[in-house]
């Protein structure tokens, strides 16, 4: 399991960008899923001026009670990337499993701190570091949670970071289920006037949370593979992947070689498809096993084998929660939990809390909260599409025609956009 995570990891992260000279090329993809899996190509990538060196920072929750399997994540690690003199801060929140100082999340780093922000980038409330060290209740992949523990991770690191430089105002900025905990932190925020923030930057949101995890779950099912399973595609696919770099003329494993090889292997739509859903599947795992043992739910791990200790096997644990739904995980762990705190929840109404649609009165009304994305962004059905369309019209929303999930990301184009919504 653990070479399948780091193979399926390996093709859709994105390296750091390279400088690139000469006129600027259009985005190369119009093929959304080709797009979401490749990114963009180094060649007609961003170019940073004069790119910063971040700087990755923890802190500890004193009393914290964390398994021993956990141990080494007992502290809760992000990025800063702070101006030599007075700026507002943007803080940064990455999508679905990711870290803080993942691919995506060091180039956003490098734009907002281009753009004149301080900056603190903050891994996904989904991810295992966060679960494990912020989370109050254990449990990920419920936005109202996700939005508190954010909340109070946010007033912990500005407490912080007051001490040493000097924060001029904030904003906020996310990408993919990011932009989502950015949309209700900034509903918070008008509430609380905790922050004031004046950008609120939603980058490749979801909609509706259960409807994008729905359907990239449906690629890695009987749906999209057939009669034959996911971890027979992907052993396929580290085969060929394999036998590629077996025959090819390697004189750098980079980002070149990996695009390369994906494109002259000729992976078709539904290989594509696979590729995103195990990706999804692989972050979604990580999350639910890390629930299970801070809860000791023993939804995936018997009672008879806690404590669990760092040497204990975990490779049985990671295949059967690859396996696991989120539809599961939300009917089998996440909504019971909640039932226990409020036995009056309706499914309904906690797939409705992880929507955009619940807050739609108050984005149609402000104006600090602005979308930039894709028309066929994959996450997304041709409603959602319309949605952010109705309630941020005009110059509140840029969504360029081709780019997939997040593909476009560092074309320069997708760079000049996010820069004009958070402008000084």
């Amino acid at each position: 399991m653990r070479t399948i995570c780091a193979y399926i990891l390996l093709f859709l992260m994105l390296l750091p960008p390279v400088a690139t000279a000469g006129e600027e090329p259009p985005y190369p993809f119009t093929d959304p899923y080709r797009a979401t899996v490749l990114g963009t190509p180094a060649k007609v990538r961003y170019q940073f001026a004069d790119p910063v060196l971040p700087d990755v920072r923890a802190f500890r929750i004193e009393g914290r009670q964390v398994p021993e399997v956990f141990s080494y994540s007992r502290d809760l690690f992000f990025t800063t990337a702070l101006q030599k003199h007075a700026a507002p801060l943007m803080f940064v929140i990455a999508g679905t499993g990711a870290e803080h100082n993942s691919g995506k999340m060091s180039f956003l780093t490098q734009v907002f701190h281009e753009a004149g922000y301080h900056v603190v980038a903050l891994s996904s409330p989904t991810h295992m570091n966060f679960v494990v060290s912020a989370s109050q209740h254990g449990v990920a992949g419920y936005v109202p949670y996700d939005v508190d523990d954010l909340d109070r991770v946010m007033g912990w690191i500005r407490e912080e970071l007051a001490k040493e430089c000097e924060i001029t105002g904030y904003s906020v900025a996310g990408y993919s289920l990011g932009g989502l905990h950015a949309a209700f932190l900034a509903k918070r925020d008008a509430e609380t006037h905790e922050f004031d923030f004046r950008h609120v930057l939603l980058i490749n949101p979801p909609v509706s949370l259960y409807r994008s995890v729905t359907r990239l779950d449906s690629w890695v099912t009987r749906e999209n593979l057939g009669r034959t399973t996911v971890h027979h595609e992907i052993e396929g696919f580290i085969d060929r992947f394999s036998d590629y770099y077996l025959h090819a003329d390697v004189t750098d494993l980079d980002d070149d070689f990996l695009y390369d090889m994906i494109t002259d292997i000729g992976l078709t739509e539904r290989d594509f498809k696979t590729l995103i859903g195990a990706a999804f599947r692989v972050s979604s795992a990580s999350m639910i096993f890390s629930s299970d043992v801070c809860l000791q739910a023993e939804y995936l791990v018997p009672p008879s084998h806690y404590p669990l200790k760092t040497a204990s096997p975990l490779l049985p644990y990671a295949r059967q929660a690859f396996d696991v739904s989120f539809e599961q995980y939300l009917d089998e762990f996440l909504l019971p939990y909640l039932r226990y705190e409020d036995p009056t929840v309706t499914r309904d109404e906690v797939i409705r809390r992880s929507t955009l649609e619940s807050i739609r009165g108050w984005l149609e009304k402000t104006t600090k909260v602005v979308v930039v994305g894709t028309r066929d962004d994959v996450i997304l059905s041709h409603g959602d599409e319309q949605f952010l369309e109705t309630v941020f019209p005009g110059g509140r929303s840029m969504l360029f025609e081709h780019g997939g999930h997040c593909g476009n990301m560092m074309h320069p184009a997708f760079v000049r956009a996010l820069k004009d919504m958070v402008r000084l």
